[in-house]
């Protein structure tokens, strides 16, 4: 919405202090910028295969915070078209380190029930921060109120900064990892308040124990070359399912919207504008149906409902803005645009960032996740930096190729993506736990069993073996 003013300056040349009212640039230049965002987030994602191992997912997530704060204030008081582009460079690393650390960390400290609603809070809260955003910009887009535009990211992330330091902890499996037992019990036991956690520990360590013995971390070049062929097809799903969290079109239909939805409407952009907003508030209630029934409709079957749907309105879309009689078939491009990004918050917008921990096990899931990540970030940039070339050339027909990218999507999901839903994180290790943990597992298993063995003495047997094995291998 502050597109014109920034960069066209609408709003005049005038400034009220030292900073420039405007900084004129062509919609490349502008294209540039919005990339340069996307270019930080493919860069910040691809980092987190080493962050994650280094820092662990909370602190990753708080270095994020770090980069968002300094992103913002270059941003907001850029002086020429570089310092902005590297301040929007610097929020897109940030948004590439917490997109890949927040959908792990949430995942590894959910419940196996629970995992698939509080997976996705993580696209309700971005889409409650589109919302803002629309908000802001509406009201907000006139000089030099627009630099407070980009002021906001830095004081929402030193709020959470706070909030993380002292609220949150680390995630208890990612404590296990790194031989830190008691903090991973006491950390497994806040987040489960009251609840006895001894089985859920037992078999959290279980799990460790059998990554130390015989399943040393892989590298991202592990995945590329198929040293594990299992897991560089997984990792390939995850791939195109975080590709689709963009490739699909939500790109203009989010930061393009108004000025596409404007020429759609013969040059309305107060119609534009009020569209854009009820997009952004349909994607709420969307993402509020996905965490009501994800475990009932499933991974998969969220994915194929936003598939097709995108699919289907992509082509309403074409239709309604392609027609002789345009102007009258206004209602069905509002419909077409509202069913859009609604049927894409419930899938495309949520499961991508579920499915890494889920079909990935624990020592492949930097790499497959940063490589997920990547694939998403990188579509991001390619897509937001070819829409306004690719709009002026195709015009109205500019959704037939988003169309046609949904329908393939569509058709991987039905034939090659498994249905996750309800499965324990740990499920890689499950199979081979027996030859594992021999007799404790069954006598934890056995309801007839009376040897008095508790879920806090297994779980220590396990500590212990764990120990003695790494010290073997030292």
């Amino acid at each position: 919405m502050p597109q014109n003013v920034i960069s066209k300056c609408e709003g005049g040349m005038d400034s009220p202090n030292n900073l420039p009212a405007c900084l004129p640039m062509s919609d490349t230049s502008w294209g540039f910028t919005v990339g340069a965002f996307a270019l930080g987030g493919l860069a910040g994602s691809l980092s987190t295969m080493y962050l994650n191992h280094w820092f662990g997912r909370r602190d990753n997530i708080m270095i994020a915070c770090g980069w968002m704060i300094l992103g913002g204030i270059l941003s907001a008081t850029s002086i020429n078209i570089g310092m902005y582009s590297i301040g929007r460079a610097f929020v897109g690393i940030a948004a590439g380190m917490s997109g890949s650390s927040v959908a792990i960390y949430v995942s590894e400290i959910s419940t196996k029930k629970s995992r698939g609603a509080l997976g996705s809070l993580f696209e309700l809260f971005l889409n409650l921060g589109i919302l803002l955003t629309q908000v802001c910009g509406l009201y907000m887009k006139f000089v030099p109120v627009w630099r407070l535009l980009w002021a906001i990211p830095s004081i929402i992330a030193f709020i959470q900064l706070v909030l993380l330091f002292f609220i949150t902890v680390e995630c208890p499996r990612r404590l296990c990892v790194e031989g830190k037992y008691d903090q991973a019990r006491v950390a497994l036991q806040k987040l489960r308040g009251n609840a006895n956690v001894d089985e859920e520990f037992a078999n959290m360590v279980a799990a460790r124990q059998r990554e130390a013995e015989g399943q040393p971390r892989m590298s991202m070049l592990d995945i590329i070359l198929f040293k594990d062929r299992h897991i560089t097809w997984n990792t390939i799903i995850v791939m195109v399912l975080q590709a689709y969290n963009q490739v699909g079109g939500i790109g203009p239909m989010s930061v393009y919207s108004v000025n596409f939805l404007t020429s759609i409407f013969n040059g309305d952009q107060m119609l534009g504008t009020d569209v854009s907003l009820a997009n952004a508030t349909g994607n709420i209630v969307a993402t509020f149906i996905a965490v009501i029934f994800m475990h009932r409709v499933g991974r998969k079957g969220f994915m194929l409902i936003s598939t097709g749907g995108m699919c289907i309105t992509s082509i309403m879309i074409v239709v309604g803005s392609a027609a002789p009689q345009a102007a009258k078939l206004g209602p069905l491009v509002i419909t077409a645009a509202l069913c859009f990004t609604f049927t894409y918050s419930m899938g495309c917008g949520v499961i991508p960032w579920l499915i890494a921990p889920e079909l990935l096990p624990m020592h492949a899931l930097p790499p497959g996740s940063a490589l997920g990540n990547a694939s998403n970030w990188l579509l991001n940039f390619v897509i937001n930096t070819v829409w306004p070339v690719m709009n002026a050339n195709l015009k109205e027909y500019s959704f037939t190729v988003f169309a046609a990218i949904n329908f393939v999507g569509f058709v991987f999901i039905f034939f090659c993506m498994p249905e996750t839903t309800g499965k324990d994180l740990d499920h890689h290790h499950k199979k081979d736990r027996r030859s594992t943990i021999g007799d404790l597992e069954s006598k934890d298993d056995d309801p007839s069993s009376d040897s008095g063995t508790t879920g806090q003495e297994i779980s220590k047997s396990y500590v212990e073996q764990l120990d003695d094995t790494r010290r073997h291998q030292e």
